[in-house]
């Protein structure tokens, strides 16, 4: 998923690396999150909670693959056994223009039937939309 957000990198990669701000935009609409950890360098964690609207808690866990500040994250979600999910690599791209900056995210899946357990059942895609929606919000604060 992509969407053009009319603010600056630095401002959306701010949103990504500041843990208070992270929990008011991260997850799909109508969920709150509680960042347990947040390390935005090669190697490091999020670690975060997902609360769901009906009270159900999603605890996700992912490592930093590859961090090029005001560019690109590149991260592995470890998965969850509760909830049957096997790991997944994102890569979210920042691409600046006038004013704005183009933000296109991207999931790889172990198999065809992972991506369509994340797409069908996940509603993955809706709440990558959402997602971006919500750090728009966040980014465009104060403007």
């Amino acid at each position: 998923v992509a969407r053009e957000i009319p603010a600056s990198a630095e401002r959306i990669w701010e949103a990504w690396c500041d843990p208070g701000v992270l929990a008011r935009w991260w997850g799909p609409a109508g969920f709150t999150s509680t960042v347990r950890e947040l390390d935005v360098r090669a190697g490091g964690r999020l670690v975060i909670v997902m609360h769901g609207p009906d009270g159900t808690d999603y605890p996700n866990t992912y490592v930093f693959d590859s961090v090029e500040p005001l560019r690109q994250l590149v991260y592995t979600n470890l998965g969850s056994a509760e909830f049957g999910l096997a790991s997944f690599q994102s890569t979210v791209d920042l691409e600046p223009a006038a004013g704005s900056t183009l933000v296109r995210m991207t999931a790889q899946y172990a198999s065809l039937e992972e991506a369509r357990k994340h797409l069908d059942v996940f509603h993955a895609r809706e709440g990558a939309e959402q997602l971006l929606e919500r750090l728009e919000t966040e980014a465009t604060k104060g403007r």
